[in-house]
């Protein structure tokens, strides 16, 4: 039932504002002056502003409010944020600067196709995007709500971080990379402020896709990415994978070096190992080769890159056994069988026997007597004419097997061709037999795909990795065909070992999870 407040004498309705039954928020915040309200409040009590986010011009049923102020700068803000249900976005503000009304125009536009592609992906190491909309001439995009630190803040309290921890992050990072540029797009601003480590699992997240860059304003000598992590052509507008490539050697550097190359001499990236002698040479090595000016010159692929940082994950069981005949191998596979193969043709060389300890020589023991055993008399041979006729009667015998074959060929060619009526009965279930073809060859890909499963609450984790793999090779064959196989001997696995519980334990006591999961399939 509505309340009833009183004016001037006349009953006035007042609806139930849709956030008062919001548990554990109590304040809500201003988009504009940032100044706290009541959760019930509509409009700002200090500016008169509306509170309420994506009710101007909607884009989507979701509403939101603010609740605290994570960054604020001069293009805009990141917010954390609410919906009606109580669900917890970051929500990020992008103000228009544009004065050209045709410039404004098509960054709004731009803004608008970037955000619904952002929309479209599905990676386990990206805060996936809920909404986008304007409001009250301001520009918003609603996502996961990330709680950690970056690497930047990381690398500013700890100092110089190990080795094996920049490879655990690499290896993520790579991997978000290499699905974003098999999307056909480019990351564009990767710097260590751009990674996020979450608190609780800590894993990465990139969270930062550049769109609030679409509203800048054109100015001259503007480059996309960040100085100093962005490769020598991003000045001059041009972004490709290998511009990644070299964003994310000069970041790792950063990690390793503790250099920051915003303040150093443009493109100066001495190896690693020379700044930090705990980076190995591989390592090192990786980086240099990452950060060379030209782009032909660094890593061709964003996974090359990858496995000259981690050369564990090209390696693969030297048999890969598959129920199907003329199996294409992935080129890694078959060079690790080769490997495989060189090395057991070494083991199998005979090593060099030990040589056999001295034994002291004993005089022998004398032989007991022994009586002499009969000679059983040797069987008298045939005699020579009798050897002459058996031989005669065997060579008869082959010729007549031999010709016995010839004329059963030679029945059964006339048969077959000349076709008489007395051999209808015989040649017919010949000739009615539908040929057989040859089963078609396979071929060898990787692949990845976002799988969600449901399982009994306090269900193991090898419960949960069987049914995440199960249900890959379920969603391979549905989007594959039927003939697809699963190579069982590479297991599929979560993309960086992510599995993101979504929901649960719901009524029936069923937890929903949810990972990307990688492996090799085979399809005709």
């Amino acid at each position: 039932m509505p309340t009833h407040a009183r004016t001037a004498g006349v009953p006035v309705a007042i609806a139930k504002p849709i956030w008062s039954d919001m548990a554990e928020v109590n304040q809500i915040l201003c988009p504009k002056c940032h100044k706290s309200n009541l959760r019930r409040a509509r409009f700002c009590q200090h500016c008169g502003h509306d509170i309420v986010l994506n009710n101007d011009k909607p884009t989507d049923d979701r509403r939101y409010v603010i609740t605290q102020v994570i960054k604020q700068g001069g293009q805009g803000a990141v917010f954390e944020g609410i919906d009606e249900s109580g669900q917890v976005f970051a929500i990020k503000q992008m103000l228009d600067k544009f004065t050209d009304q045709k410039e404004g125009a098509e960054a709004i536009a731009r803004f608008n196709a970037e955000a619904k592609l952002l929309q479209g992906l599905s990676h386990p190491r990206i805060p996936r995007i809920y909404s986008h909309f304007t409001d009250e001439g301001c520009y918003y995009l609603t996502m996961d709500l990330v709680r950690g630190k970056d690497l930047e803040q990381i690398v500013e309290d700890r100092g110089l971080l190990p080795e094996a921890e920049v490879l655990e992050y690499a290896d993520q990072i790579c991997d978000v990379l290499v699905y974003l540029h098999g999307k056909g797009l480019i990351y564009r601003d990767m710097k260590p402020s751009n990674v996020m480590i979450e608190e609780r699992t800590r894993g990465v997240k990139l969270v930062d896709f550049g769109i609030a860059k679409l509203f800048t304003p054109t100015e001259r000598g503007t480059q996309i990415g960040t100085p100093g992590y962005a490769p020598p052509e991003q000045y001059q507008g041009m972004a490709t994978p290998e511009s990644d490539i070299f964003a994310l050697g000069a970041t790792l550097h950063h990690l390793l070096t503790g250099r920051d190359p915003t303040e150093q001499k443009p493109f100066d990236f001495p190896p690693a190992n020379s700044v930090n002698s705990s980076v190995s040479k591989r390592t090192s090595d990786a980086l240099q080769q990452a950060l060379q000016i030209a782009p032909q010159n660094r890593f061709a692929r964003m996974s090359d890159f990858w496995d000259a940082l981690r050369p564990e994950r090209a390696r693969r069981p030297a048999q890969v056994r598959v129920a199907q005949p003329t199996v294409q191998l992935p080129s890694a596979v078959a060079a690790q069988v080769a490997g495989a193969a060189s090395m057991a043709g070494t083991a199998a060389a005979p090593a060099m026997a030990p040589a056999a300890p001295k034994i002291p020589s004993v005089a022998p023991m004398p032989a007991p007597p022994t009586t002499p055993r009969p000679v059983p008399p040797t069987p008298a041979r045939p005699p020579a004419q009798q050897r002459g006729f058996l031989a005669a009667v065997g060579a008869v015998i082959s010729w007549m097997v031999v010709l016995l074959v010839v004329a059963v060929i030679g029945l059964g060619a006339y048969v077959y061709v000349a076709r008489p009526a007395w051999a209808d009965s015989f040649i017919a279930p010949l000739t009615n037999l539908t040929p057989t073809s040859s089963p078609p060859a396979l071929t060898s890909r990787q692949v990845q795909l976002e799988v969600t499963i449901q399982l009994p609450a306090g269900s193991g984790d090898t419960a949960i990795r069987s049914a995440l793999q199960a249900a890959f090779a379920a969603s391979a064959k549905a989007q594959n065909g039927a003939g697809t196989l699963v190579n069982q001997n590479v297991p599929p696995s979560p993309v960086g070992n992510s599995i993101e519980q979504v929901s649960g334990p719901d009524a029936r006591g069923q937890v929903t999870y949810r990972a990307m999961m990688q492996g090799y399939i085979y399809t005709p």
